[in-house]
Order: C-alpha cells, then sequence, then structure tokens
C-alpha cells in the first residue's frame, strides 16, 4: 500500500515536470485565465485601469505562453496611459460634486485636463467613471450634447452603465454677462438612465435663486401640483397653488379670469395661480410662468 502511494507521487512529480518543460496549460488554469481576463474587463469598463491592470497580470500568470492573452494585456497597458488623466479629471470632479463647489468645478471644466476630457467625448457623447469598476455601482459621468455648446455631469447610482437609482446631474456654466456663474443641479431618483420619481432642483445665477423646490419628476419633466405660500403688500398671508403635467404649467382660464374679476393678460399668456387668504377668500392672483415653457431637469426637457 505503502509502495502504491510513493510510485504515485513520483508519477505526479514527472508529469509536473512534463508540464513545465512543455509550456503546457492545464484546462483549470486556462478557465482562471478566462476568469481573471474577464474581470479585466468589467474593471477597464468601469474605467478603474488600475485594478483591470492586476486582473489582467493574474490571467497572464496561468497562461504566459497565450498570445492573444499577450495582445489584450498590451492593449489594457496602452489604454490605461491614455485614461490616467481622465481619471484624474474624474476625481476631481467627484470631489467638487460632493462639496458643492461649482466655482470648482467650472475651474475644472475650463482647465486644459477638462478641455481634453470634452474634446474625447465629441458633440454627443459620454465618458463614465466607476471607482471601483465594473458598470454597477456609484460613479460619475460627464455627457456632451449635439445641441448645444454644453456638457453636464452625473454623479450617483448606475447599473449596467445606465443610470438608476439616486444621483446629482450638475451643469454649471460661466457665460453671465456680470460674470458670475449659471448652477442647475437636480438631485433624486433615476430610472431607465433620465430623472424618475422625486429629486429636488436648484438653479441659480450668481446669487439669485430662481429655483430651490422638490418635484415629482417623469422622464426628466416636472408632473404633479405644487403649493404657494405668499404675503401680500398688508400683510396677509395667502396660499394658492399650480399644476405641472408633462412639465408645463397649466394656464387658468380665460372665462375663469374674468368669473373672478381679473383682467385676462396680454401676450405672452401666463400661467396663474389665485391666492386664497385664510378665510378662503379669493384676494389676489400670480403669474407662474410662461405657458409655452418646458419644466424639468437640464436636457431632459
Amino acid at each position: 500500500m505503502r509502495r502504491h502511494i510513493k510510485l504515485w507521487a513520483t508519477g505526479v512529480a514527472v508529469v509536473l515536470t512534463m508540464g513545465m518543460l512543455t509550456g503546457c496549460t492545464s484546462k483549470e488554469q486556462e478557465k482562471a485565465a478566462a476568469k481573471y481576463q474577464k474581470e479585466a474587463e468589467n474593471y477597464a469598463a468601469g474605467n478603474n485601469y488600475e485594478a483591470a491592470q492586476k486582473s489582467m497580470k493574474k490571467a497572464l500568470e496561468q497562461t504566459p505562453k497565450d498570445a492573444d492573452l499577450k495582445k489584450a494585456a498590451e492593449k489594457l497597458d496602452k489604454e490605461a496611459k491614455e485614461k490616467a488623466a481622465y481619471t484624474k479629471t474624474m476625481e476631481a470632479a467627484i470631489a467638487a460634486i460632493e462639496a458643492d463647489d461649482a466655482k470648482a468645478l467650472n475651474e475644472l471644466q475650463e482647465s486644459d485636463a477638462g478641455k481634453a476630457l470634452a474634446d474625447m467625448i465629441g458633440k454627443e457623447g459620454s465618458y463614465i467613471y466607476m471607482p471601483e469598476g465594473g458598470t454597477n455601482g456609484k460613479g460619475i459621468g460627464y455627457y456632451s450634447f449635439a445641441d448645444c455648446d454644453c456638457n453636464e455631469w452625473y454623479y450617483g447610482d448606475y447599473q449596467d452603465g445606465v443610470r438608476e437609482g439616486t444621483g446629482i446631474w450638475y451643469y454649471v456654466n460661466p457665460d453671465m454677462a456680470d460674470g458670475s456663474l449659471y448652477k442647475e443641479v437636480y438631485n433624486g431618483a433615476w430610472s431607465g438612465d433620465k430623472p424618475n420619481g422625486t429629486g429636488h432642483q436648484y438653479v441659480a445665477q450668481g446669487d439669485n435663486v430662481q429655483t430651490d423646490q422638490d418635484f415629482n419628476v417623469k422622464d426628466g419633466l416636472f408632473e404633479g401640483t405644487y403649493q404657494i405660500n405668499s404675503t401680500l403688500d398688508d400683510g396677509t398671508a395667502v396660499t394658492g397653488s399650480y399644476t405641472l403635467v408633462d412639465g408645463k404649467y397649466q394656464t387658468i382660464s380665460d372665462e375663469e379670469l374674468l368669473a373672478n374679476s381679473f383682467a385676462v393678460p396680454t401676450d405672452p399668456h401666463l400661467a396663474i395661480a389665485f391666492l386664497y387668504d385664510g378665510t378662503g377668500a379669493i384676494r389676489s392672483c400670480t403669474m407662474i410662468y410662461a405657458q409655452d415653457v418646458t419644466e424639468g431637469v437640464a436636457h431632459f426637457r
């Protein structure tokens, strides 16, 4: 019995020696190499090239003679070198958005690195960076559009490279006459690569805040009925409401205006909400916005 074990062990040693001399790889090694290569590809898809290169190195350790794998590794190294600068840009953008620092984000966009990133994605494209690699989890994307010379950021949840979960859509533009920044931020729910659910929109031109409100959102357009709380010149507290359907303000009809002793406004016809005092009496009305303006998240409206 002992002799049988000794012979078996000797046989294994011979097989291993032959394998090392001939450079053969086992099925297990090939399977492991394929696994690590796939892992590297997933990391690269999320622009985490450091992790991708580590996985590719493990793959090569399994099948060092594989010519196709060597080519894939060389290609990965070349891509990693090209994307290293973009990674720094995306990480700087994450820091600016987490700090809600519009000035820092604008300076990044205007830098040579920011302009190189914009040139790389072109007029209608995107670049997504996932700190943990892959295509799922929390990441940041930089998006461009054919209909305007502007780029916008998304920082939040992704599923299979699609915006899904909770995220921040951030746009900042320095082109104000007084040199101040225009800032537009939506922070809320996303589904199907679009804003869907409930979110908060903040819009400001310099120090002038135009919007700072929660909204219900459907495919990027604001929906639902919203309250107005205001005070008249005589100190009377009044409340009212307005409705958005498919992102458009719903205008009170001319007949309803006349029935309540209010004059019909001239062009452009404005959305109007009546304001009521504590007794329920109509005390005033307020013009909400132009009827034909669609309201929603930038580039989804």
